[in-house]
C-alpha cells in the first residue's frame, strides 16, 4: 500500500501525536508499505516557531509546508498550511491517514476526499475537554464538516468512540485502535534496582496549565507531610505553565521539592523514568496519555486523574491510583499512600509491566494494516 500520513507537526517536534504518527509510519514501512508524510514546518506552536532547516531523520519522505496562524484559537486550531491542501490534491497514494480533530490536516483531508476518490481515514485524538457549550457546538460543526467525508474514523478509547457518536458520527464508520509503544526502549530499565524508599515523583508532558493539572499538583506537594523527602521532577515543553509552577512553589514554600527540566532528548527522558519511583499525571482532561504507557513500561506505579481515556489505559487499584481532577487533597492522599507502601508500589510496577504488553506496536501496527486493507476493499 501507499499511505500518506497528514499531521500538524512531526518529529523532531515533540508531542504524543507526533510520536504516534512517526511510529505508525515506521511500522508500515518495516512491513513493506510505502509511506509519505505531509506536515508543517512548525517546531512548536506555543510559542509559534518554525524549523529553520527542515530536519531529515529517516528514509521516509517528509514534506514540510509553511504554516501560518490565522486565528488566535487554542490548541493550535487556528494554524493552517495551504501547501498541505495542494499536497493532498496531487499525491498519488492508496490511503490518506489524517490526524487530530479540528486541526488543519483533517479539514484539508476532508476537502480533498470530497474532490478525489482516494480513501480517507481520520484518527481524531479527541477528548471532550471541559465540555463548555461553545466547545460542544464547535465540535459538532467539526464532526459534520470534517468527519462525514471520511471512510473510517479511528478512536483510541471507548470513551472517545462514545464522544464521536454523541457528535453525530456514523457508528458504522468508527473503529477503535489503541496507541502503541516501543517496549524495547524500556527493556533495560532496572525495576528491581529501585530502592524501597520513595524519593522521586515524575511528571512528563507539556507544561500546559489548562490541561495538565499543574496547579493541583504543586498544591498536592505542599499538602504532603513535612517529613516526606519527596522530589517532584517535571519534564516537558513550557506551554505557559513554567512561570505558574515556579510562582506557586515559592508561595507554598516547596521550591526545594519541585524541579523543572524542560524538554529532554529521548535518551535523557528514559533516564528520568529509570530514576523515578512514582509517576503522576493529574490532567484536567486527557484523550489518552501515552506517557502512562511509558510509565508502565518503565515499571512505575502511577497516580493519575480519572478523566478522558486514562481509566482505559491504566487499571485503577491494579497498577494505578486514580483520583478526581483538580483535587489537591485527593492527589496528595494518593501520592502519600503509594509513597509509604513499598510493597504496593512493587505490585503496581509488576502489574503495569504486564498490562502494557497489549499496547506494543508489534500488536497495534497489524491492526492498522487490516483497517487500511478493509478500506481499500470497500472502495467503490
Amino acid at each position: 500500500m501507499r499511505v500518506l500520513e497528514v499531521t500538524q507537526r512531526y518529529p523532531p517536534a515533540l508531542g504524543g501525536v507526533e510520536i504516534h504518527v512517526q511510529a505508525i509510519a515506521r511500522g508500515l514501512r518495516d512491513r513493506g508499505h510505502s509511506v509519505e508524510i505531509a506536515t508543517t514546518d512548525l517546531a512548536r506552536d506555543r510559542p509559534f516557531s518554525r524549523f529553520r532547516t527542515p530536519p531529515s531523520l529517516e528514509p521516509i519522505p517528509v514534506r514540510r509546508h509553511r504554516a501560518f496562524r490565522v486565528l488566535p484559537a487554542p490548541h493550535g486550531l487556528g494554524i493552517v498550511a495551504p501547501g498541505m491542501g495542494l499536497d493532498l490534491l496531487t499525491s498519488r497514494v492508496d490511503v490518506v491517514h489524517a490526524h487530530a480533530f479540528g486541526m488543519a490536516p483533517t479539514w484539508f483531508a476532508a476537502t480533498a476526499r470530497r474532490l478525489r476518490s482516494t480513501p480517507l481515514v481520520i484518527e481524531t485524538h479527541a477528548d471532550a475537554g471541559r465540555g463548555t457549550p461553545g466547545s460542544r457546538t464547535y465540535a459538532r460543526a467539526v464532526a459534520r464538516l470534517t468527519l462525514r467525508p471520511a471512510d473510517r474514523i479511528v478512536a483510541q478509547t471507548t470513551i472517545e468512540s462514545d464522544l464521536l457518536r454523541s457528535l453525530g458520527v456514523d457508528p458504522g464508520k468508527i473503529a477503535r485502535i489503541p496507541d502503541g509503544l516501543d517496549l524495547a526502549e524500556f527493556a533495560g530499565v532496572p525495576v528491581s534496582a529501585r530502592p524501597p524508599e520513595c524519593r522521586t515523583i515524575l511528571f512528563v508532558g507539556r507544561l500546559y496549565p489548562e490541561q495538565k493539572g499543574l496547579d493541583p499538583l504543586v498544591r498536592a506537594m505542599a499538602a504532603l507531610p513535612p517529613d516526606f523527602e519527596l522530589q517532584l521532577r517535571l519534564v516537558g515543553e513550557d506551554w505557559g505553565g513554567e512561570a505558574l509552577v515556579r510562582r506557586l512553589a515559592q508561595e507554598l514554600g516547596v521550591t526545594d521539592r519541585v524541579s523543572l527540566t524542560g524538554p529532554l532528548a529521548r535518551s535523557e527522558l528514559l533516564g528520568e523514568y529509570a530514576r523515578a519511583d512514582l509517576f503522576v499525571l493529574p490532567s484536567l482532561f486527557e484523550p489518552y496519555g501515552i506517557v502512562l504507557t511509558e510509565a508502565m513500561a518503565a515499571g512505575l506505579p502511577i497516580v493519575a486523574s480519572r478523566v478522558g481515556g486514562i481509566p482505559e489505559v491504566v487499571a485503577d487499584g491494579e497498577n494505578a491510583l486514580l483520583c478526581p481532577p483538580n483535587d489537591p487533597v485527593a492527589l496528595a492522599g494518593a501520592i502519600e499512600r503509594l509513597a509509604r507502601d513499598g510493597e504496593l508500589r512493587a505490585r503496581f510496577a509488576r502489574a503495569g509491566r504486564e498490562r502494557v504488553q497489549q499496547f506494543s506496536w508489534s500488536r497495534v501496527i497489524p491492526e492498522w494494516v487490516r483497517l487500511f486493507e478493509q478500506v481499500l476493499e470497500q472502495r467503490p
